[in-house]
């Protein structure tokens, strides 16, 4: 009795053996399989393709030329008041009190709307900045949508606001990238 029962824990272990090895090589099987499936992964660095592509290039400039419109009407509203403050200061102690007290006040009016002004280009500037940006993003974004299905890309990141930490540089598509939008910019041109 006590052999057939060492015979049949013999063969309960070469089983429980079996088994395993089996079900082991059922769970390895597939992800040995996964593991060398490829996946073409890359980024692009956004601010560079706004900042270097012909399109961001030409909206900068259109920017710039904007801003010197609006510094030197600024300019100009600074030197009016400051023309302004100097009649003022001269002219002062001969105007009667109620002349001098209104132009006083027309200055510190003009003073206000001169604040109001700098405010409203400051975020004029913003907006039309962030407008510029975002139509150039959504053009590329469309050709990066395009290009990672053309060419079979599972993943392409965002650098700077993906909170990737690190990427080889042979998964930059940053140049390809602006190198396709500068062709599309110059048909539409």
């Amino acid at each position: 009795m006590k052999a057939q029962n060492l015979f049949v824990q013999r063969v309960l272990v070469w089983v429980v053996i079996f088994v395993v090895v089996l079900g082991v090589g059922v769970l390895i099987g597939p992800v040995r399989v996964w593991s060398q499936a490829t996946v073409k992964l890359g980024y692009v660095d956004m601010e560079r393709v706004v900042n270097e592509s012909q399109a961001g290039i030409v909206a900068r400039h259109e920017f710039v030329a904007y801003m010197k419109k609006k510094k030197a009407e600024a300019d100009k509203r600074k030197k009016d008041l400051m023309t302004m403050k100097q009649i003022l200061q001269k002219q002062g102690a001969l105007l009667s009190e109620d002349v001098r007290i209104q132009k006083e006040q027309e200055y510190q009016q003009k003073v206000r709307e001169f604040q109001l002004f700098l405010k409203n280009m400051r975020d004029d500037a913003r907006t039309k900045e962030m407008e510029m940006s975002k139509k150039i993003i959504r053009q590329v974004m469309k050709i990066v949508f395009s290009y990672a299905k053309e060419n079979g890309y599972a993943m392409i990141f965002e650098k700077s606001r993906s909170g990737l930490l690190y990427a080889a540089d042979s998964l930059d598509l940053t140049d390809t990238i602006i190198k396709i939008y500068n062709q599309e910019y110059s048909k539409k041109r």
